[in-house]
């Protein structure tokens, strides 16, 4: 006789058991939750620990007022241990999800996926720049689509694939899809040229605000120097904010874009997959000073266990989809299907002799957790090319709010609002961990940032060097440096509008000189607006001053 299917009486899927007891500690409060939303059941109904999972996070989230993440949690590995939603852990404004604005990648390669087209395809234009032939249909997946699938996945998805819950902060961005890589699996400097050259000129026509580059050049040179460096500096110019991955060898050095000044360089942190409010590792991304003495990366942002697509149509996807199925299975059916499944899994030619279900699921498990697995269309990565794409969809967050923002103001709102992790070099974070919910905050705080150029600017008219600071909650400023041994109020800044506070010196005699702000009597600052900069020992940067002839 058929067994009965067991259903979930909350969700309604087809599961293996239902649990009776739950063991969590905030247990009474997950129940009255469950409740809340299901009046007619009882706690001798059962659960799915799926439902359990989804109703736990949502206490959780209550508690700390975070945004939701779907009607409710369908994705999770088989060995419990669930790879949280990018902007849950972010605390992003789910509110703002790059509706209006077009970001582009230049990648290696891309596939139209479901994440990016089966509600509305938000995909612009896909370019084959390596192999100059417009790709009107990238339906057949190839190993060169890996890299820049997931990148733009991770940044705009809208999670189709996971009923809504791994969608990006941009879920609602355009995309235009640049690839680079060529026939033989090389992305050369030529390639990224080229898509950037299109980029300069089509930028206006397809409505281009933020290009993410989770990529570069191979050399180790100064920006001046570089043509991805120049044509990077040309689109930043032209109002165009170029995002790129930091790298990930810590003892590497820094590479076109990334050691661009007028770059965003993103480097990674590790949560270990929880909710804290900072991380509290750093991930092992490149950092340091360029050729040029311009310290990277600028800010970090989350680079590993995060959930991105496994490539539709491939031999991995297939094979995550079966393991999956198998270890929904009961034991008394697992043996008979796996017998007819193997062979489309990693175990082909491993068949075990001892059929034991119960050794074969920890098999099965454990298969699924080294090839990452997270659900049959998902799996964690990591890299900071995976915390580039963060970076630029907060930023799209910010231009859907206010599409007058320049880069100059992007660039002052990240930096300002971001937070370094305690107790770790300032050197390998920059201005810190990306914080999506401050800065949204502070644009929506004003109808329109202040726009006060560059700081320091050395004025040759009128031979004075001009500071600017921008700080809504600051009642004095000064600048202090070793141009005036430090002193705390020697030099004032007048406050002016939207709150911007500027200072302009005599010109100094040529030098190089350190510099600070010291707000309310209290918090230095460094300049978030001048590149050059110099860990102070204290945790944070001194910002540098040079003067030549």
């Amino acid at each position: 006789m058929e067994a009965l299917q067991i259903i979930c009486p909350l969700c309604s899927d087809p599961v293996d058991k239902l649990l009776y007891r739950y063991h969590l500690d905030s247990e009474r409060n997950v129940l009255e939750k469950i409740k809340l939303h299901n009046p007619e059941w009882t706690e001798n109904d059962g659960a799915c620990s799926r439902c359990i999972d989804y109703y736990h996070t949502e206490v959780i989230m209550q508690q700390r007022v975070l945004p939701g993440i779907g009607p409710h949690f369908p994705v999770r590995s088989v060995d419990d241990f669930i790879i949280l939603p990018t902007g849950l852990r972010l605390d992003a404004d789910q509110r703002f999800t790059g509706k209006g604005v077009t970001i582009c990648f230049i990648d290696s390669g891309f596939y139209v996926h479901p994440d990016l087209s089966t509600y509305r395809n938000r995909i612009k234009k896909i370019i084959d720049i390596a192999g100059d032939t417009i790709a009107n249909d990238e339906s057949i997946p190839s190993n060169s689509a890996w890299h820049g699938t997931m990148t733009s996945v991770v940044c705009a998805g809208d999670g189709f694939c996971s009923k809504g819950l791994y969608k990006g902060i941009a879920s609602d961005a355009d995309l235009v899809l640049l690839k680079v890589q060529d026939a033989n699996g090389r992305i050369t400097t030529a390639n990224i040229v080229k898509a950037l050259d299109w980029v300069v000129a089509h930028h206006k026509e397809y409505g281009i605000r933020i290009v993410n580059m989770s990529l570069g050049g191979d050399e180790v040179v100064s920006y001046k120097e570089s043509e991805i460096d120049q044509l990077a500096e040309q689109l930043v110019a032209e109002g165009v904010v170029i995002v790129a991955a930091a790298g990930n060898d810590e003892h590497g050095m820094i590479k076109p874009p990334a050691n661009s000044p007028a770059v965003i360089t993103v480097g990674g942190a590790d949560d270990e997959n929880n909710l804290q409010p900072l991380p509290a590792k750093l991930y092992h991304s490149a950092y340091g000073t360029t050729i040029d003495e311009l310290a990277k990366p600028e800010l970090l942002a989350h680079a590993i266990w995060l959930a991105a697509p496994i490539l539709p149509g491939t031999k991995e996807q297939k094979e995550s989809e079966i393991l999956h199925y198998l270890s929904g299975l009961r034991d008394e059916d697992l043996v008979a299907e796996f017998v007819v499944q193997y062979k489309a899994t990693g175990f082909e030619g491993l068949l075990p002799d001892n059929q034991d279900p119960v050794l074969l699921r920890q098999s099965i498990i454990s298969r699924i957790q080294a090839c990452k697995f997270i659900s049959p269309y998902y799996m964690h990565v990591d890299g900071t090319s995976f915390a580039a794409p963060i970076v630029s969809a907060v930023i799209a967050q910010l231009l859907e709010i206010n599409p007058q923002l320049t880069v100059a103001m992007i660039r002052e709102i990240l930096f300002s609002t971001a937070k370094r992790i305690e107790q770790l070099p300032a050197e390998r974070q920059g201005f810190g961990l990306i914080r999506p919910r401050n800065a949204t905050l502070k644009v929506l705080k004003r109808e329109m940032i202040a726009s006060h150029g560059e700081s320091p600017r050395i004025n040759i008219h009128s031979k004075t060097i001009e500071f600017y600071l921008q700080h809504d909650c600051a009642t004095q400023v000064s600048l202090a440096g070793t141009f005036n041994s430090w002193a705390k109020d020697a030099l004032l800044l007048e406050a002016g509008k939207d709150g911007v506070w500027k200072i302009a010196i005599p010109l100094l005699p040529a030098g190089r000189y350190h510099y600070k702000f010291f707000v309310n009597d209290t918090a230095w600052l460094e300049d978030v607006n001048n590149p050059y900069r110099e860990p102070d020992g204290f945790n944070g940067f001194n910002s540098i001053l040079i003067i030549n002839n």
